[in-house]
């Protein structure tokens, strides 16, 4: 019993190092988060660039394009920060 709770601390040590070095925040983690930002957004406004020229006029309102941009970024979010989050516990 003694032995599984210093497993059990040991790992939750290890987790918290994991967590802390996984939120710091280096040149090329932001550089990714920059690239992968600046990608997701370039490819939504060519979708709607052709939705607009294919007649979907909705797309040239303000809150239309608003609306794709956020529930883009919401949706996608995990994968945007993926580098920024530490492996899940073992």
């Amino acid at each position: 019993m003694l032995r599984l709770v210093g497993k059990k601390k040991k790992q939750q040590k290890r987790y918290q190092r994991q967590l802390e070095e996984a939120r710091k925040l280096t040149f090329p983690k932001m550089l990714r988060l920059f690239i992968k930002t600046f990608a997701l957004f370039f490819g939504l406004l060519l979708l709607m660039t052709i939705g607009i020229s294919l007649g979907l006029e909705v797309f040239k309102e303000w809150w239309a394009q608003l609306a794709v941009y956020g529930v883009a970024y919401v949706l996608l979010q995990p994968w945007l920060m993926k580098d920024f989050r530490p492996p899940p516990p073992k």
